[in-house]
């Protein structure tokens, strides 16, 4: 009987090792997730008027500037960038690959008309700048009264 009851004792154990496991690896698939999905929502952006450009910014964490595609029509800028995000975590007794790709999209209306082929752009620190000159200046004129 003392062996049978040893047996039942290292079966509880693995048992319980086998579930401890798999727990670790749900925990870490579902902070490996939270992270990636932290890159597929809509980016933050800002639009910042002066008298004669309208300025966007758009954040891209964790983008490169190659993965890119920048679109400007009169009324909207439209940003598409591809991510591919791999996580590897290795420990004593679990060792986990985690790779995620996707698409990123953002398209900004902008308060007034552009003019899109003078638009210029910049990547850096994961913000592109996007500034525009607008279509109609403000320009006073000075009216005379009669």
């Amino acid at each position: 009987m003392k062996r049978r009851d040893h047996v039942l004792e290292m079966k509880d154990f693995i048992t319980k090792m086998m579930d401890d496991t798999a727990e670790i690896l749900d925990s870490t698939r579902k902070d490996i997730t939270t992270k990636i999905i932290d890159y597929t929502f809509v980016p933050g952006k800002d639009i910042i008027e002066t008298d004669d450009d309208i300025i966007v910014h758009v954040a891209l964490p964790g983008i490169k500037k190659e993965d890119l595609n920048l679109n400007v029509s009169e009324k909207m800028v439209g940003v598409r960038a591809k991510f591919d995000v791999e996580q590897d975590i290795s420990g004593t007794y679990v060792t986990l690959t985690d790779r995620q790709s996707g698409i990123v999209k953002r398209d900004v209306i902008l308060p007034k008309k552009v003019i899109p082929d003078k638009a210029s752009a910049k990547f850096e620190d994961g913000i592109l700048r996007v500034r525009i000159p607008k279509l109609e200046k403000k320009e006073l004129h000075k009216v005379e009264i009669e």
